[in-house]
């Protein structure tokens, strides 16, 4: 496990040859502790760094394998994790109404499980996904609903949602950035 939050530590910073090593460690312990749920999760977080840059088929085929591990594990969680990513990654392709699908699905799983910093992850994908399909109001909402649950559960700016955040707010540019008085907003 902490070679795989070394890992996202690395692609946070934008070092993603680090990133890769640390993950494909973690993936090989993971998988020689028979340890499937750790697997799962690095195999989405390698998929993650994957569509980083732009390796988008060995992203997919990454985020496929996560996907089938988490529902053969039946994590709902995981799996609507799983679908975010993905949903982001068709997204990155232009297959938007696949992007719309993938993150639908996941969105229902992750309220059904009542996975709130999880479900912000997932709107801020909605986010982006909108933005790159050319419907900012779209975008707008999901990120103003992103934003809502930031400060309901208390995200801190350098919480993975507050980075999906500033992510996203950087992305549909200042004017579109929330008034809200949450705790990473702005």
């Amino acid at each position: 496990k902490t070679l795989c939050n070394l890992g996202l530590r690395h692609q946070v910073q934008g070092r993603f040859a680090d990133d890769l090593e640390q993950l494909e460690a973690a993936l090989a312990v993971a998988r020689d502790m028979g340890n499937a749920g750790l697997e799962c999760i690095v195999l989405c977080n390698l998929g993650m760094v994957y569509d980083s840059l732009a390796r988008l088929d060995e992203a997919h085929d990454h985020l496929d394998a996560a996907l089938a591990m988490a529902r053969e594990l039946g994590h709902r969680r995981l799996e609507g994790q799983v679908l975010c990513y993905l949903g982001l990654l068709h997204a990155h392709r232009a297959d938007f109404d696949e992007a719309r699908r993938c993150l639908n699905a996941g969105e229902a799983l992750l309220r059904a499980v009542s996975d709130r910093t999880s479900l912000g992850i997932l709107l801020c994908s909605r986010a982006e996904t909108e933005h790159l399909a050319g419907t900012a109001d779209a975008a707008r909402a999901a990120l103003s609903a992103a934003e809502v649950i930031a400060a309901e559960v208390g995200a801190g700016a350098d919480s993975e949602l507050g980075l999906a955040l500033a992510r996203v707010r950087n992305l549909l540019a200042p004017d579109a950035r929330s008034k809200t008085d949450s705790p990473i907003a702005g």
